[in-house]
C-alpha cells in the first residue's frame, strides 16, 4: 500500500512538472512567433516596412486616450467603407462609436499582407478583432496608403470584406456626422432619444458634388431616412415640441449645389412617416452664423415663422405668419 502512495505521489509531481514544462514552452514560442513576425517583415523593403510600422501605429490609436492622433493617418478626403467623405467625418464616427460604448477595443491578428500597385499605392490586408461591449468580431480589413509630399503615408482607403460584400451590414455610424450639423431628441415621443444624423454628399477633387441630395438618419432604425432633393447640406435645429403632439420637431436650413441659402423645412413624425409641417424661405441674416429660432408654437396645434418673401415691386420684406399643423 505504502508502495503504492509513494508511486502516485511521484506520478502526480511528474505530471506536474510536465504541465509545467509544457507551459514553459508555450510561454517561450510566444515571444519566438511575434520575432518570426517581425523578421519576415525585415526581409521587406524599408518603404514596405515603414508603411506597415504605420498600420500599427494606426492601430494602436484606437483608444479614448489616444483617439485624436488618428488624424495624421488619414488623406482628406477618405475613401470610407465605400463613401468619399471628409477627413472630419472620419474621425468623427470613429470618436462616436468608441465613446458611445462601455469598452472599445480593436487587434490585429497574425500578419499584415502588403501588396504593390503600380501606382506606388500599397495595400495593406489583415485580419481585425473588434471587441465592443465584450463582443468579439473579426473582420478581413484592409488600408490603402498613398505617399505625400512630405514623405508621409497617408490612408485613402479604409474598408473589409465584410462590408464591401454585404454594405448593409455597415455600422450606422460609419457615416456619423458628415457634415457639420447634428442633433438630438425624442422624435417619436417613446420617451427615448435618439441622435439624428446629417449625411450630406462629398465633394471630389475639383470641389464638385457627388450628387445634390442630403439624407437625415437616426440612431433609431424605427424612424425612416429623410432625402432632400437638390441640397448639399443643412443646418439642423430641434424645434422641441412645436405643434404639441407630444414628439420633437426638427428644422432644416437647407443649402443648394449653387450655394443659396434659407429654405426651411420643419419635419415631424406621425403616423409612422414623417410630415412636412412648413416650408418657407428665411431672412438671410437670421440662417448663418447665429442661427435663430425662426418657427414658434402658438397655441392649439399652430405655429409662427418668419418668412422672406418679395412685394410686388420685387422688394425683400418679412412677413410673419401663423400656420395651422393639423
Amino acid at each position: 500500500m505504502k508502495k503504492l502512495i509513494v508511486f502516485i505521489f511521484v506520478g502526480v509531481i511528474a505530471f506536474i512538472s510536465a504541465c509545467s514544462s509544457c507551459n514553459n514552452e508555450k510561454e517561450k514560442t510566444k515571444p519566438v512567433e511575434i520575432d518570426n513576425i517581425k523578421e519576415s517583415y525585415k526581409m521587406l523593403p524599408s518603404e514596405q516596412q515603414s508603411v506597415i510600422d504605420v498600420v500599427y501605429r494606426w492601430n494602436a490609436a484606437h483608444d479614448s486616450t489616444q483617439i485624436d492622433s488618428l488624424e495624421q493617418f488619414y488623406n482628406d478626403p477618405v475613401f470610407f467603407f465605400k463613401k468619399r467623405i471628409a477627413r472630419a467625418s472620419v474621425l468623427a464616427s470613429k470618436k462616436y462609436k468608441i465613446s458611445h460604448a462601455d469598452t472599445y477595443r480593436e487587434r490585429i491578428i497574425g500578419r499584415i499582407g502588403i501588396y504593390a500597385s503600380d501606382t506606388g499605392d500599397y495595400k495593406c490586408e489583415f485580419l481585425k478583432l473588434v471587441t465592443i461591449n465584450s463582443k468579439p468580431n473579426v473582420y478581413h480589413s484592409y488600408l490603402i496608403f498613398k505617399k505625400q509630399a512630405d514623405s508621409t503615408w497617408r490612408i485613402i482607403v479604409e474598408s473589409d470584406k465584410e462590408a464591401d460584400l454585404r454594405p448593409e451590414l455597415v455600422s450606422l455610424f460609419e457615416k456619423f456626422e458628415e457634415s457639420e450639423s447634428t442633433s438630438s431628441g425624442d422624435f417619436n415621443g417613446d420617451g427615448e432619444v435618439e441622435d439624428l444624423i446629417v449625411l450630406k454628399p462629398a465633394q471630389d477633387s475639383s470641389g464638385n458634388y457627388t450628387s445634390n441630395q442630403t439624407k437625415i438618419s437616426f440612431t433609431n432604425l424605427d424612424l425612416p431616412e429623410i432625402t432632400i432633393q437638390n441640397c448639399v447640406g443643412v443646418n439642423v435645429l430641434n424645434e422641441n415640441d412645436v405643434d404639441g403632439d407630444g414628439a420633437d420637431d426638427f428644422s432644416v436650413v437647407i443649402k443648394k449645389e449653387d450655394g443659396d441659402v434659407g429654405d426651411v423645412i420643419l419635419y415631424s413624425f406621425k403616423r409612422g412617416s414623417w410630415q412636412e409641417l412648413a416650408k418657407f424661405k428665411a431672412p438671410q441674416e437670421e440662417v448663418f452664423s447665429s442661427r435663430q429660432q425662426l418657427i414658434e408654437f402658438a397655441g392649439n396645434g399652430n405655429i409662427k415663422i418668419r418668412s422672406a418673401e418679395k412685394t410686388i415691386d420685387n422688394r425683400d420684406t418679412l412677413v410673419l405668419k401663423t400656420i395651422s399643423t393639423w
